[in-house]
């Protein structure tokens, strides 16, 4: 290329009118599947009313229970976790949010480091193989290729939301906590990270009726007596209906930390659910409202099951987030969000 054309080059790409092609890229992530105790309610109050926490019922175990959760690794060896920024921490049982552009392939290097069958896989796109339990201890590599039908369409936005989870038994394996996020973004228009260019930030969410009782961790909770010590029965009449928490990110009664976004910020709010009967959620944002399929509110109604809600925050203060269905808002489905000048 010649000097004046290089030149021209240069001039054409400052005024916008030129764009690189996008490359297409291998995004690695090493990613575990691991097992914790979970506590729903980690400063043991109400933190909407500031009363103290109530028993859901007599035959709930308790607020801590044994959960499966993903967690992102440094390398293969999976000894040192990912360190998660303070300003992450809200994010609780969900996985770490994937992102890619369409063209690329996603690299997981998944290793089973729970005592039960599992596996990792996205739910939604067109050219993923079933991928088969990993067992306890195991390690496989999975790549998921990325083609142009698994991206954003015309009517989206520039980036759509899917799922991974384990789908050995999907229900008794979310319901153990296990599931993330898969961000894809249409082609030449992510960050070299694969985030999409037009979003300041990212805020994910999960609404989830955790169902405990029909987690594949159920055995275990009822045998171990630090979980259970009362010794109740799985067969107990309330046993089912007492330990349900529709939760935001495992979280329950306003106990998620915090996360903060800045006025006029571009806020893409990626939300997921999980798949019970139980499940069905109204999320909805006090103070501000957000756009979704063409439309503005500040409640979005059912999540079936995986959505992305824009919004430009305009109010400052502490605002409340929370499913509208008084069935879940009653037993503690309800958590807060910052907004700072």
């Amino acid at each position: 290329m010649t000097r004046a054309a290089s030149v021209a080059l240069a001039v054409l790409v400052a005024l916008g009118l030129f764009h690189q092609p996008a490359i297409a890229r291998e995004r690695i992530h090493f990613i575990a599947a691991d097992d914790v105790v979970w506590d729903y309610a980690p400063q043991a109050r109400d933190m909407i009313s500031g009363s103290a926490l109530r028993p859901e019922g007599t035959a709930q175990l308790g607020w801590t229970y044994h959960k499966a959760v993903y967690r992102a690794y440094t390398d293969a060896t999976f000894t040192t976790l990912v360190p998660i920024p303070p300003g992450e921490r809200y994010r609780g049982l969900v996985g770490p949010t994937i992102h890619a552009e369409v063209g690329d392939t996603v690299v997981v290097v998944f290793r089973n480091r729970t005592h039960v069958p599992l596996d990792i896989a996205p739910s939604g796109l067109r050219s993923i193989p079933k991928p088969g339990a990993l067992m306890p201890g195991a390690t496989r590599t999975f790549r998921w290729p990325l083609i142009a039908a698994d991206g954003p369409g015309v009517a989206d936005g520039s980036s759509i939301l899917f799922a991974y989870s384990s789908d050995i038994a999907t229900t008794p394996d979310e319901n153990a906590g296990l599931i993330g996020p898969l961000v894809v973004t249409r082609k030449g228009s992510a960050r070299t990270d694969g985030s999409p260019a037009d979003v300041d930030r990212e805020i994910t969410v999960l609404f989830s009726s955790q169902a405990e009782p029909r987690s594949v961790l159920l055995e275990e909770n009822l045998s171990d007596r630090a979980i259970n010590p009362k010794g109740i029965a799985g067969a107990a009449k309330t046993f089912f209906n007492d330990n349900i928490y529709p939760s935001i990110n495992g979280y329950v009664y306003g106990n998620m930390p915090v996360p903060t976004m800045r006025a006029h910020e571009r806020v893409r709010w990626l939300v997921l659910s999980t798949m019970n009967d139980i499940d069905g959620h109204a999320p909805t944002w006090d103070g501000q409202t957000v756009l979704y399929q063409g439309n503005r509110s500040d409640s979005i109604g059912l999540v079936t099951p995986h959505v992305i809600v824009d919004m430009v925050p305009d109010d400052p203060g502490i605002w409340l987030l929370k499913c509208s269905f008084n069935v879940h808002l009653a037993l503690g489905m309800e958590a807060r969000y910052e907004v700072v000048r």
